[in-house]
């Protein structure tokens, strides 16, 4: 590989090809070869390609619909980390319970976030972990 591409990175290239007229299938099979796993799944660029016919010229994702996200705030992320600060040996199930947001918000906090991980049923810092 010769390097990683985020999602702009590839749907940009995929905008310059699409431009100089360049066909879908053999783009899609010689940036597969190129990048590898790290380029856009196959449904992704003929989407992609589709926008460009129809005439888009940003490279953007459109803006979803709906609510946005509350529970991964930093007032979640500082209630959850003080929860834990008290009770180490809480599941996450019962820190989420206690300060009241879903399981998979409350875990995401502890790992993302937090930068914290489950060792011998107590949550522990990511920089703990190097001395074990």
């Amino acid at each position: 590989m010769f390097c990683k591409l985020k999602n702009e990175g590839s749907t940009r290239l995929l905008q310059i090809l699409f431009q100089i007229g360049k066909h879908f299938y053999g783009d899609f099979h010689m940036l597969q070869e190129t990048y590898g796993e790290d380029f856009l799944s196959r449904t992704q660029c003929q989407e992609w390609y589709q926008r460009f016919k129809l005439g888009t010229t940003s490279i953007e994702d459109d803006p979803k619909s709906g609510r946005p996200s509350t529970s991964m705030d930093d007032d979640y992320v500082e209630k959850v980390f003080a929860v834990i600060c008290q009770h180490r040996r809480l599941t996450v199930r019962e820190v989420a319970d206690e300060v009241g947001i879903c399981k998979s918000s409350c875990h995401l906090i502890l790992t993302d976030k937090l930068k914290m991980r489950r060792v011998a049923a107590k949550f522990v810092l990511r920089l703990l972990m190097k001395t074990f």
